[in-house]
């Protein structure tokens, strides 16, 4: 799938792996220090690059480019049996019907940052990977490996038979993150940002938990709840 990374920091992670970028579009003029900086990186990366008018960012994007736009020729997909490790402790990170792209960089991103093994997401009913998803990961989408299955039960299915236990995160639980032992490899389930899990992903769940809130909200952002997860077991894990 073609994509482009925009801003500073998307960019700045784009270009570690000069074989994906076809070209980097830079304004012309930019004089802010960070912008500096990054173009000096962009030509030293030994990518092909132009200096462009603001005109020709924005019809690649309508969204904030910080004066950078890097033109990807396709993100691959890692296919899930390739990343399983009996040897090692690994928590992959299952995404249930997340729709809203920005939720799902920023989860990229939080999984990138809190050591999660990979991202897995289904290929329908799922936020796609594209070039907002990929600004709001900062470039981590880069540096995890995502995995799509036709469905979340496909994936479901291969970490139980690799003895992997598949924790679900929701309100309906009853035992709260802090209470479980996490120092094993786990698939954590995050659900809908409006349903939450669905009822036929939930069934495969081996234990549900919850995350602490105050009274006067319902519940977290999805992506919000991902990253507090994460803490939580990489704090166990340390």
């Amino acid at each position: 799938m073609s994509v482009i990374a925009l801003g500073i920091n998307a960019v700045r992670e784009a270009i570690q792996d000069p074989s994906r970028i076809q070209k980097v579009l830079i304004e012309d003029g930019l004089k802010n220090p960070a912008a500096l900086k990054l173009k000096d990186e962009v030509m030293r990366a030994g990518v092909s690059f132009s200096f462009v008018p603001p005109q020709k960012l924005f019809k690649h994007t309508k969204e904030n480019h910080q004066g950078f736009v890097a033109l990807i020729g396709q993100i691959q997909f890692t296919e899930l049996e390739s990343i399983l490790d009996p040897e090692k402790q690994q928590l992959f990170m299952l995404l249930d019907g997340i729709t809203d792209v920005r939720n799902f960089g920023a989860i990229i991103r939080s999984a990138v940052g809190l050591g999660a093994s990979a991202i897995i997401i289904g290929q329908t009913g799922s936020a796609p990977l594209n070039d907002v998803a990929i600004q709001a990961s900062a470039g981590g989408a880069f540096h995890i490996p995502i995995v799509r299955v036709s469905h979340i039960k496909d994936a479901l299915f291969m970490l139980k038979a690799n003895e992997i236990e598949i924790m679900g995160c929701t309100e309906k639980a009853k035992l709260y993150i802090g209470e479980t032992k996490l120092k094993r490899s786990l698939g954590i389930v995050m659900g809908n940002e409006n349903k939450g899990i669905s009822k036929g992903v939930l069934k495969f769940c081996d234990e549900l938990v919850k995350i602490p809130i105050n009274e006067v909200l319902d519940s977290y952002n999805v992506s919000v709840a991902a990253s507090l997860i994460m803490y939580e077991y990489q704090r166990q894990n340390s």
